[in-house]
């Protein structure tokens, strides 16, 4: 016998022990492999979550932004203290789960973004709210205007217009041919922007003769009683889109002050136009008229100026905003953009022995206008830059003693006169 044949043998042995010993065994059904599979129904990205009907979809992005300005006179009267640059890096997450339903469309939506900048690390919700059929509920975007939300194409710049994200509680029907109705109860305090309270200090001096007068600090508002309601009424075709919408808004003032509250309101329209004759171009305009409700312009100044002593005046303004884009190539968007608003305290201090300072002290005009251009470099990956000017005009300055700390906006900033600047600023960002 040969060695071959010896290994033959031995390998016929073993393999008849394990068949032998493999019949003795109890036989296994082998579990059930539950692949992920796409859910189409919802457009790209989405798919199911194992052993559910529900679909979600993750997204991400990263955005490096290196930003520039024209450095500004700081309270010390010196430029050299203001910043000229300023890098940071922001990173969002957003996760959409979606389900149909016998009730409709259930949704949840949740955004979280991260930023790093000046040495610090802040993480902030950016929305995060639920939707079944018609209802929306949670912290979403305010439905008092389109434009913020649907464009504002801006890399860095502001505008002036409503901005606001807020907790709500909404309502929107839908008809035929594109037309919707809305109705939101939103929350007041998130639609504040701020009361100053006119008080005044007498300036004397070493002989305790008055020489002038400084006003009193920033008031404070009385707790919410009544939510923003924000009513919208829109149409959405293949054309582009149309709104107009209006919001009234309670304005509670702090123990001690005579009448307890008062009201303001806005009311505001806006459109979106697509531009068949040029790929990817679209014209978007929004106006919005603010009494007594400053926020819904898309500042931060008082608005009801002034209270106390000298009565209760709410500050009103108006303002327009819009954008013309383009794809200048299949890689290449354009997009100009400009911001006006008017804007008028009120005269708190009529009819007082202080009547060099009349009118009020924050009012003013501002524009921003400028430019941006966007270059896509490979799918999912861009690089921005833009460039814009911002100018604001104080209007009747009076020859008193003025706030210096208004916050104005997009324009920003601690001021007691005219100002205007330049800047810009490069971003990259990828999404995934």
């Amino acid at each position: 016998m040969t060695m071959k044949s010896l290994l033959l043998g031995a390998a016929a042995g073993l393999t008849t022990v394990g068949v032998a010993q493999a019949a003795d065994l109890p036989m296994t059904k082998a579990e059930p492999v539950e692949y992920v599979k796409v859910c189409s129904e919802f457009g790209e990205g989405y798919f199911y979550i194992p052993g559910t009907d529900t679909c979600l979809r993750l997204q991400g992005e990263i955005r490096a932004k290196y930003r520039f300005y024209q450095p500004k006179d700081t309270a010390a009267g010196s430029k050299r203290d203001a910043n000229a640059t300023d890098f940071s890096t922001e990173a969002r997450v957003m996760w959409d789960a979606r389900t149909q339903t016998e009730w409709g469309l259930l949704r949840s939506f949740f955004q979280i973004d991260a930023t790093a900048n000046n040495g610090s690390n802040n993480f902030v919700v950016d929305k995060a709210f639920i939707q079944l059929g018609g209802f929306t509920a949670g912290y979403a975007h305010t439905f008092f205007g389109i434009y913020d939300n649907d464009y504002g194409d801006t890399i860095y710049a502001g505008y002036f217009t409503s901005q606001s994200t807020v907790n709500l509680l909404a309502y929107t029907a839908t008809f035929g041919g594109g037309f919707s109705a809305t109705l939101s109860l939103e929350d007041n305090i998130e639609h504040r922007s701020s009361l100053w309270n006119s008080t005044f200090t007498a300036i004397k001096d070493d002989d305790g003769i008055t020489t002038g007068v400084a006003f009193g600090g920033a008031g404070t508002y009385g707790g919410s009683r009544v939510p923003d309601i924000v009513g919208q009424l829109r149409i959405d075709q293949g054309w582009g889109e149309a709104a107009v919408f209006a919001a009234g808004h309670q304005i509670n003032y702090p123990a001690g002050v005579a009448g307890a509250s008062d009201w303001g309101w806005a009311a505001g329209a806006g459109v979106g136009v697509k531009l068949p004759f040029l790929a990817g171009a679209h014209v978007a305009l929004e106006g919005v008229y603010a009494d007594g409700a400053a926020n819904y312009l898309g500042l931060s100044d008082p608005e009801a100026a002034y209270f106390a002593g000298f009565g209760k005046e709410k500050g009103k303004g108006w303002s327009i905003t819009g954008e013309i884009g383009v794809d200048v190539s299949p890689a290449l968007n354009i997009t100009v953009f400009g911001s006006y608003v008017d804007y008028n305290a009120g005269d708190p201090l009529k009819n007082t022995i202080f009547a060099d300072l009349t009118p009020g002290v924050d009012d003013f005009t501002a524009y921003v206008a400028g430019i941006n251009a966007t270059y896509t470099i490979v799918k999912g990956l861009t690089v921005s830059g833009e460039v814009w000017y911002q100018k604001k005009d104080y209007k009747n300055f009076g020859s008193g003693t003025f706030p210096t700390n208004f916050n104005n906006g997009a324009l920003g900033g601690s001021v007691d006169g005219d100002t205007s600047s330049w800047n810009g600023g490069v971003r990259i960002r990828r999404v995934f």
